[in-house]
């Protein structure tokens, strides 16, 4: 004959667990683990009710309720153990996410150098460009001022060259006058002593 006690203990297992589990459902449907198995809470009061099966089924004898309570708590184990690869699996897609934000942190980063360096050498070529088309100026500048100075120097000679010139020539000319004025003084003397001479040898 079966134990009356036995007989009723499932389903009053049933119904107070039934009770139990309004709160933790409403807390999964709030949460939005509504249908997920994998639910701590639910996997907490799985196992709890799992548990008194098990041993209300071992006190009564009953091994009908126990081994509802063992398929119960396998059950329960396997939804654990699911969860645990779950996190797991989540823990590690995580980690790679990280360390995927953190490449494209670093490529980013690394980008920016690279157009930091590149504008850096762009401004450092632009200076350069811009010196030596300085020193070119200057140089251009010194160039024609060094030919200014040439042409000045050379100037210069050249009208010293046309003062000693000028002079040379109006030493020239006057020493050709005074040489035309002496001739003409000797032609003049050379005269008057022949009219002298004639005027004398008319008185004889």
């Amino acid at each position: 004959m079966s134990n009356p006690v036995s007989a009723v203990a499932g389903p009053v297992i049933s119904l107070g667990f039934g009770v139990a589990r309004l709160p933790v459902g409403l807390l999964a449907q709030v949460t939005g683990n509504g249908r997920n198995p994998e639910f701590g809470p639910t996997l907490a009061i799985d196992g709890l009710e799992a548990g008194v099966r098990q041993v209300l089924g071992s006190l009564l004898g009953d091994p009908e309720l126990a081994r509802q309570g063992e398929v119960k708590d396998a059950r329960v184990q396997q939804r654990a153990e699911a969860a645990e690869r779950d996190e797991a699996a989540d823990a590690r897609r995580d980690v790679a996410d990280q360390r995927l934000e953190q490449r494209r942190e670093n490529d980013r980063k690394a980008r920016e150098q690279a157009r930091e360096q590149e504008r850096a050498q762009h401004e450092k070529l632009e200076a350069q460009k811009k010196e030596r088309e300085q020193q070119a100026r200057e140089r251009e500048q010194e160039r024609k001022k060094a030919a200014q100075r040439e042409e000045q120097k050379a100037q210069e000679v050249a009208d010293e060259h046309a003062r000693e010139a000028r002079k040379t020539r109006v030493q020239a000319e006057t020493e050709a006058v005074e040489a035309e004025r002496a001739a003409a003084a000797r032609k003049a003397e050379a005269l008057g002593t022949a009219e002298a001479a004639d005027a004398a040898r008319e008185q004889r």
